[in-house]
């Protein structure tokens, strides 16, 4: 009897542990942006657009779009998922699902810079949420 409890609670713990997501504060992400050195006047911008997509959520499915984690990065573009024919980042989609969210913020630099060089969709315009987040976004860093 004493096993199978074991056993039970054993499964109950691994499966928390597995499908447990981390959500972030509005400081915890200003704060590995500035880690990974995105540019201070960004920061206030990058976290409202990452509340918008995903709530600070790191395990956020679009299913509908197809967009994974924390800033909601399409697999149309920029992950490979399975059949999808983008990666402009090189990395899995599922990768960005971690609870670490440096290669998301690495993926969301690239995805700015290429926007910003092709013009026809500039930077943060390639979020569909940004217009949540065009103006002041100081709120977003304030006590950070």
């Amino acid at each position: 009897m004493f096993s199978k409890v074991f056993f039970l609670f054993l499964l109950v713990a691994l499966y928390a542990t597995v499908c447990q997501a981390k959500v972030y504060t509005k400081c915890e992400v200003a704060s590995a942006l500035r880690k990974k050195g995105v540019a201070e006047s960004q920061i206030s911008t990058w976290v409202c657009l990452a509340h918008a997509e995903s709530n600070f959520d790191t395990n956020a499915i679009n299913r509908n779009t197809w967009d994974y984690g924390i800033f909601q990065i399409s697999s149309l573009y920029w992950c490979q998922s399975g059949d999808s024919a983008g990666n402009g980042c090189g990395i899995s989609c599922n990768s960005l699902l971690a609870d670490d969210i440096s290669e998301d913020i690495d993926c969301i630099r690239y995805i700015y810079e290429q926007t910003e060089a092709i013009g026809q969709v500039p930077g943060f315009k390639a979020w569909t949420t940004y217009s949540q987040c065009n103006g002041d976004n100081s709120a977003w860093v304030s006590g950070c």
